[in-house]
C-alpha cells in the first residue's frame, strides 16, 4: 500500500519536487500558471495536495479543490518510472476520501488520448460526461 502524504502549506522544495513530476509527465506549462504562488493560494482556501514519496522522492501527485459543490481533482501524475504500481489508485481513492467526507461529487477532466488514465478513472466509478466540452480563456 503506498502511503500518501496530504498538505495544506507548501514550501519552496516540496513545491519544486511537485513541478519535477508535473514537468516529466507533460501535466504542467507555462499558459497553466502553476506558480508557488497560485498553488499556495489554493491551499490556503479550498485546496488539498495529496502526494507520494518513496525514498525521499515525490513520485505521484494530484491537486484537488472544491467550489463548496464539486470537489476538482486536477494535475494528477506518476513520474513513469513508478507507473502501473497502485500510486495512482492510491491518489485518487485519496481524493475521493475528501470527497466523501464533504458530499462533494467528484470531477475531472482528462485527455482523449490518455487511455491509462481513463481506464483508472473509469475502474474508481468516473464516467464520460456526455455533451460536454471543456472550453478555456487563459489570457484575460
Amino acid at each position: 500500500m503506498n502511503q500518501i502524504i496530504s498538505c495544506n502549506s507548501l514550501d519552496p522544495q516540496l513545491y519544486e519536487a511537485i513541478m519535477q513530476v508535473w514537468h516529466e509527465t507533460g501535466v504542467t506549462n507555462p499558459a497553466r500558471v502553476d506558480s508557488l504562488q497560485a498553488i499556495q493560494h489554493s491551499l490556503e482556501h479550498t485546496g488539498t495536495l495529496l502526494y507520494c514519496e518513496i525514498d525521499n522522492q515525490v513520485v505521484g501527485v494530484v491537486w484537488v479543490n472544491h467550489d463548496y459543490r464539486r470537489l476538482y481533482v486536477h494535475h494528477m501524475a506518476v513520474l513513469p518510472a513508478y507507473q502501473n504500481r497502485g500510486i495512482g489508485r492510491s491518489l485518487l481513492a485519496e481524493a475521493l476520501k475528501i470527497a466523501k467526507s464533504t458530499g462533494y461529487q467528484a470531477k475531472l477532466e482528462v485527455h482523449r488520448d490518455n487511455p491509462a488514465a481513463r481506464h483508472l478513472y473509469a475502474s474508481l466509478g468516473f464516467k464520460d460526461l456526455d455533451g460536454y466540452i471543456t472550453m478555456i480563456k487563459r489570457e484575460l
